[in-house]
């Protein structure tokens, strides 16, 4: 369905009026700061985005110049960056086909294979930024500002970026995303550092594990908080409401109780489940770089299974050269196994049991699994 051009907001008309060869064919306005469009750029002929964003008037357009220093496979390549206004810029950076993760994990079932490969790239890019040469922090990674293209993980999103002070080794904390902000990104002395990053990476280690965590801040506040938040909403305004979830949120934060690790599926193994929890324990005990964090990911990997879920079950694939596939018919689950990639699966009743959990024990206890 063509887009009209002359529907779009003023900025992105005139964005695309410097840009003759680029063909418009998504325009999404659903960032917090601005407008993104996607589509062909004849000359270079590949597919291409062109982000918008809005800034201070005659402010340094750090964002896309923070971008281009960086290169790296898992970071956002830009080709090139222009003002539209004093308040407002844009650039052009490559297009990712699968989008942002937070909609790619929604449109697809992660393997368990696939899941730890873009947690990896995730810290690799962020070893790029970390690096002595470079000392930046990202300040908000999140799965909306994470892309993946052909399976591949490139960090984008950069108008957060700030570089760590040599004499501190700190940074000012940001404000951005505070499900995702770190227990020391609160409070009169707030700041951000190198692990701060390494706590963001671990939530979104949690999530490609099949953790959940809502978007819904309220759904975070306890039954006793949402009877006070009543009350707060009788006496105050706007600004008073959101102070009042904000602190519900920064307790949980602080005290660990942020994420539901119950949520993680049976078939993650407990040792990728202590790697990612490291990473987003108090400062004091977490990893304190990226390098150490990708360290211990590299010793559970040896031996990892390759679960996906399904719309038939959850499927073990090639494990010793078979798959297995766990399913509920009835009341009970089941096994299925057949030779890798063969063409049909076949009932093994050496396991049987009344939920996912006690017959994943028994496959792991049958096959080996760790």
């Amino acid at each position: 369905m063509a887009i009209d051009i002359e529907s779009l907001p003023s900025e992105a008309k005139k964005a695309l009026q410097q840009f003759n060869e680029f063909q418009l064919a998504e325009f999404n306005d659903s960032g917090a700061n601005g407008y993104v469009m996607i589509g062909r750029h004849d000359l270079l002929r590949k597919d291409v985005a062109i982000k918008i964003y809005f800034h201070e008037e005659n402010e340094v357009d750090q964002e896309p110049a923070i971008i281009a220093t960086l290169n790296h496979e898992n970071i956002l390549k830009v080709f090139d960056a222009r003002k539209v206004d004093e308040c407002c810029s844009f650039y052009m950076m490559q297009a990712a086909n699968n989008g942002d993760l937070f909609s790619f994990q929604k449109r697809y079932h992660l393997s368990l294979d696939l899941s730890y490969k873009l947690l990896c790239q995730l810290l690799s890019g962020l070893s790029a930024m970390h690096c002595q040469e470079k000392k930046l922090v990202h300040r908000d990674l999140k799965p909306e500002n994470l892309l993946v293209h052909d399976d591949k993980l490139v960090i984008a999103d950069f108008g957060s970026v700030r570089k760590i002070d040599d004499a501190t080794g700190k940074a000012p904390a940001s404000k951005h995303s505070i499900l995702y902000r770190p227990p020391e990104a609160f409070g009169d002395n707030a700041f951000f550092d190198f692990s701060s990053d390494v706590y963001q990476s671990g939530i979104i280690g949690y999530l490609l594990f099949g953790g959940s965590l809502s978007n819904d801040l309220l759904s975070h506040l306890s039954k006793r908080e949402l009877k006070e938040l009543d009350r707060v909403k009788k006496t105050g305004g706007d600004y008073e409401i959101s102070k009042y979830v904000d602190s519900c949120i920064e307790k949980k934060a602080k005290s660990g109780k942020l994420l539901d690790w119950s949520s993680i599926p049976f078939y993650v193994p407990k040792k990728v489940i202590k790697a990612v929890k490291k990473a987003v324990v108090n400062r004091d005990k977490r990893y304190t770089n990226v390098s150490e964090f990708l360290s211990e990911l590299a010793k559970v990997r040896a031996g990892l299974p390759d679960w996906i879920a399904n719309k038939d079950g959850y499927q073990l694939r090639d494990w010793k050269g078979n798959d297995y596939l766990l399913l509920e018919s009835g009341e009970q689950i089941i096994l299925k196994k057949r030779r890798h990639k063969a063409n049909q699966f076949r009932v093994d009743n050496s396991v049987k049991a009344q939920d996912f959990d006690t017959a994943h024990l028994q496959l792991k206890r049958k096959v080996g699994l760790p």
